[in-house]
């Protein structure tokens, strides 16, 4: 059987000779106490984990491997892939860090499949319907400050929205699914309050997770996000700019309670409490349902849009967080 080269076209049973994205390495010991590595490579949409069994080590100890297989690197790997509870593995024989000039890094990285500058302009253009106005000057002012990171940073670490530019794909998909529902139900949904929380919903991703230095995804968690996950931090956000509006001005008791309804939307954004997804208030108000669904729908649309990616029209595959997924059949 010939080797596959590309990434992409791994199946489990295939053998594979080609280079890779290392996004992910740690070592780890066998039940006799053997060295090995748990490597995650990729390329664009595709994630496989890797064993790398200290056979294959070449004599290094597991520091020197950990010194080769760094997140970012770009790898040429001999492997065979195979099924390990219903995902695609690869062991890995042989390895290679590639030369410099010899592979196009950017072929290896998912991005979103619009322009930064262009997602920008737009998350501005919802913003500036925030009418509500201390909601206006917390998310504007949050957005400004952070707007680097935020424009460039990933979802998450594997889930969804994986890729570089990503947080601000998906912010801008459920902004654009939120602005349907303000204009489908009229005044029963508050559209400052959906755009503010739409917004500011996943801010603290940036400090949550930490960038790889290529930026192609997430390397790993913060310390910090560890401690508090997004949720926590992007409240904590809120509310320093709130004390910073009171040191400037009198601020109203309603716009101290509307303040706390955009909090409670970050704070309830994974959904109910006895969902254990990692929210911490009940949602109370529409909108913060409404928020909760949202991201849903669009987290689980791009989990399945990544599987799909490598499956045959007409297979049934297990994808985790989501079950057996169908690929259809394209029937015109």
């Amino acid at each position: 059987m010939t080797a596959k080269t590309c990434l992409l076209e791994v199946v489990p049973g295939d053998s594979f000779e080609g280079f890779c994205h290392v996004k992910g390495v740690k070592s780890d010991t066998t039940k006799k106490g053997d060295p090995y590595l748990d490597v995650t490579v990729g390329k664009k949409h595709k994630i496989i984990e890797c064993k790398l069994w200290n056979n294959s080590f070449e004599g290094r100890t597991a520091e020197e491997m950990l010194n080769i297989f760094t997140v970012g690197s770009m790898m040429h790997v001999e492997a065979n892939a195979s099924e390990y509870n219903g995902k695609l593995q690869m062991t890995i024989n042989r390895f290679r860090l590639a030369e410099e000039g010899e592979v196009d890094h950017s072929e290896f990285i998912e991005t979103a499949p619009e322009s930064a500058e262009s997602m920008e302009k737009e998350i501005r253009g919802f913003i500036d319907e925030i009418k509500i106005p201390i909601l206006h000057q917390i998310t504007s002012e949050l957005f400004e400050e952070h707007k680097k990171m935020f424009m460039t940073h990933a979802a998450a670490l594997k889930m969804h929205h994986s890729g570089r530019h990503m947080l601000a794909y998906h912010t801008l998909s459920m902004l654009r699914l939120g602005k349907s529902l303000c204009d489908q139900y009229g005044e029963l949904v508050n559209r400052s309050k959906m755009y503010a929380g739409l917004c500011l919903h996943d801010l603290g991703k940036i400090i949550e997770m930490r960038m790889a230095k290529d930026l192609s995804g997430v390397e790993e968690y913060t310390l910090y996000g560890q401690f508090l996950g997004h949720i926590q931090i992007v409240n904590q956000m809120i509310d320093r700019k709130l004390v910073a509006i009171r040191n400037e001005r009198q601020v109203s008791a309603d716009e101290v309670t509307v303040v706390y309804e955009l909090m409670n939307i970050i704070s309830a954004h994974h959904g109910p409490l006895a969902n254990a997804w990692g929210s911490t208030a009940e949602p109370i108000t529409l909108e913060a349902h409404l928020v909760h669904m949202i991201d849903n729908i669009d987290a689980k649309i791009n989990m399945v849009n990544k599987a799909h990616a490598d499956m045959q029209e007409g297979e049934v595959q297990k994808v985790w967080g989501l079950g057996n997924i169908y690929k259809p059949k394209n029937i015109e």
